[in-house]
């Protein structure tokens, strides 16, 4: 196995410890413990517990990020296009695995020092800067007239589904396929009124 092979491996059996446990219930040699090995190796990739969490977390939200990642809006109409961003976001953000990451992330956060600026720019700053780059090609072309659209990108998300997500966070009940698509067909009209020329 090889360097990269072997950080990978210890960075998934640290993620699904620390998402299994919260961040006091995980010690390194929990960790040794899954992946076996020596102390010395995993401080070689590691400084300290708090820079695994931080790596793990990294890792995992880069990873649920893939579809944003390699996603091409094409020639697609613009709501057809920010509708197709909305189920990229959903997919992402409503998963389970990805809730349970969300809530380590805010009982942490106080805790954890800088735990929250990495699970912020890795997760909702990419998400949006990839909506905002759409937007902002969009503007150019004279199809949307935004003042801010950045600003524009992340309140989009907010409204698409903000409020599916605060439910599931919160364990206030499920949510449905059908309301997912009818959070972001909603927030994606009342956009387009706003925004189009």
């Amino acid at each position: 196995m090889n360097s990269q092979d072997r950080r990978s491996r210890i960075l998934r059996a640290a993620a699904a410890l620390f998402v299994e446990r919260g961040y006091a219930g995980v010690s390194m040699g929990d960790v040794l413990s899954e992946v076996g090995g020596s102390k010395g190796t995993l401080y070689r990739y590691f400084h300290d517990k708090a820079d695994l969490f931080k790596s793990a977390v990294e890792m995992v939200i880069d990873e649920r990020s893939g579809p944003l990642r390699g996603f091409e809006p094409g020639d697609a109409d613009v709501a057809e296009t920010l509708t197709a961003f909305g189920h990229h976001f959903a997919d992402i953000v409503l998963a389970p695995e990805a809730i349970a990451l969300h809530r380590l992330i805010t009982a942490e956060a106080e805790r954890v020092p800088g735990i929250g600026q990495t699970f912020f720019d890795h997760g909702p700053t990419f998400g949006s800067s990839v909506l905002a780059d759409y937007l902002r090609r969009q503007c150019s072309s004279g199809v949307l007239r935004l003042d801010d659209p950045a600003l524009a990108a992340s309140q989009l998300y907010q409204a698409m589904l903000g409020e599916p997500q605060m439910r599931l966070l919160t364990n206030a009940g499920p949510v449905s396929a059908e309301e997912v698509d009818r959070a972001i067909a909603n927030a994606v009209e009342i956009f387009l009124r706003g925004a189009s020329r």
